[in-house]
């Protein structure tokens, strides 16, 4: 109990009531203190229905030059395919490797990573989204919102869960497809 008469609760483990923690700077340390107890529990709270840290599997470094290195390898061996700009992303779309092979155009730095990161928010494959969006106003709002219907982005799926996305570019939007279908293969 303490000195005001105010009994502590069990959901007070770290040592700062409520009542004190307003008194030491508001719902701020009361909002660390919850999220505090909610990082430290860790994955057996979660296993147990608490709250805990949340796991998501994604591309790894390794699978990612994997793909990278196979796009290259298809490339150089398919004459008629140019020069390609290969981007592999996380599940959040975030970049996790990349490789741009000398005589690539400078427009693939900028839509190679809109490929990646469209293909990854809606877990398909850009050449599909743009196979089935015909009306002009649905592109237009898809553009605007700045995802990407030209082909060369496919997602990176391991045991039913997209975990990244591949994106190519540097040819025609078939060839960008061909290349990113490829380099799904090394993974």
């Amino acid at each position: 109990m303490e000195p005001d008469g105010h009994q502590e609760t069990a959901t007070e483990q770290d040592g700062v009531s409520r009542r004190r923690a307003l008194g030491y700077g508001g719902a701020a340390v009361v909002g660390g203190v919850a999220a505090s107890s909610l990082l430290s529990a860790g994955p057996a709270a979660a296993a147990n229905g608490q709250s805990g840290s949340l796991q998501t599997r994604t591309v790894s470094l390794d699978q990612a030059n994997r793909i990278i290195g196979t796009a290259i390898r298809y490339v150089q061996t398919h004459p008629g395919i140019p020069p390609m700009f290969v981007l592999v992303v996380d599940e959040c779309g975030n970049e996790k490797a990349s490789r741009r092979m000398d005589g690539n155009g400078p427009a693939s730095v900028t839509l190679v990573p809109i490929k990646a990161r469209t293909s990854v928010a809606f877990r398909a494959a850009t050449a599909d989204l743009a196979a089935r969006t015909t009306d002009p106003a649905r592109i237009a709002s898809f553009t605007t919102a700045g995802f990407s219907l030209l082909g060369g982005g496919r997602p990176i799926v391991e045991r039913g869960t997209v975990i990244g996305a591949v994106a190519v570019g540097g040819g025609t939007p078939e060839q960008d497809d061909e290349v990113a279908r490829a380099a799904l293969r090394g993974i």
